[in-house]
């Protein structure tokens, strides 16, 4: 059985390298109350939800600290109660900033198209934040025609895998072991186990990095790589059954396991 279709995540492993929308969101929510985050502050949260982050953020005592001196008679639970609306305002102003799609994606899809292979997204993207970027992604030569969002489902909490199944039943595909799901986070990587499918890592641009393209461009060569090791790290500590550097090692990795498919 060949491969016959991929499910991507979309932040930080198809688009905006290091998924910096949410942070930069949650960043300015907190801003507009006085209240400055530090980029560390958020890169510890980096994999999280936006509310969960907002509420982990909070939790900082130097946060506290920082809130109460601006805010000394608004409670905590009234100031993530707050700051959460802006964020989801903020958030839609800034996806289309950052909407541009990863080196190597349109190549990959040019493959995937003579190939006949399919290919969806799965994200918590709410379907409002989707129709601000998939217009611009599909100008970049991304343009899956399946997109499922969390928001679809009645019950977020544990919907990833069954955000992959219905990314097959619309793909009209029901051998799992043909499919393939790829994603920069652990959390992507659990939703394709528990789906059954094949679960590949992208380590370039991860959530788990939370860097700008230009801000790991900068940093020192040796630093660079140790990032990039730890998130390899991860994904395999995840369970990825391949993890791959780029889109580029991707494409490969797939040429590969056709023919492996194949031969057997």
């Amino acid at each position: 059985m060949m491969i016959r279709a991929v499910i991507f995540d979309l932040a930080g492993t198809t688009i905006d390298y290091g998924n910096q929308a949410p942070a930069l969101a949650i960043r300015k929510a907190f801003k507009q109350f006085g209240v400055e985050v530090s980029l560390k502050e958020l890169q510890c949260n980096a994999e999280w939800e936006p509310l969960v982050q907002i509420k982990r953020i909070m939790a900082e005592p130097d946060v506290q600290k920082r809130w109460y001196i601006k805010h000394p008679d608004v409670s905590l639970e009234e100031g993530i109660s707050q700051i959460t609306k802006w964020f989801n305002r903020n958030i839609l102003e800034i996806l289309p900033q950052i909407a541009k799609v990863k080196s190597g994606l349109p190549t990959l899809i040019s493959y995937f198209r003579t190939q006949g292979i399919r290919f969806a997204t799965t994200t918590r993207y709410t379907n409002e934040m989707l129709a601000k970027i998939l217009p611009l992604v599909s100008e970049q030569g991304f343009d899956p025609q399946i997109n499922i969002t969390a928001a679809d489902f009645e019950d977020s909490a544990d919907v990833g895998p069954e955000m992959v199944r219905q990314a097959m039943t619309k793909l009209r595909i029901r051998n799992a072991q043909s499919v393939i799901k790829v994603g920069d986070t652990p959390r992507d990587i659990y939703e394709g186990k528990a789906a059954g499918v094949i679960t590949i890592g992208m380590i370039e641009g991860s959530s788990l990095i939370g860097l700008s393209q230009s801000e790991f461009s900068v940093l020192p060569f040796a630093h660079r790589n140790s990032l990039k090791n730890r998130v390899a790290a991860e994904l395999e500590k995840a369970g990825a059954d391949y993890v791959v550097e780029n889109t580029k090692d991707l494409m490969r990795l797939i040429k590969e396991l056709d023919a492996e498919k194949v031969i057997s």
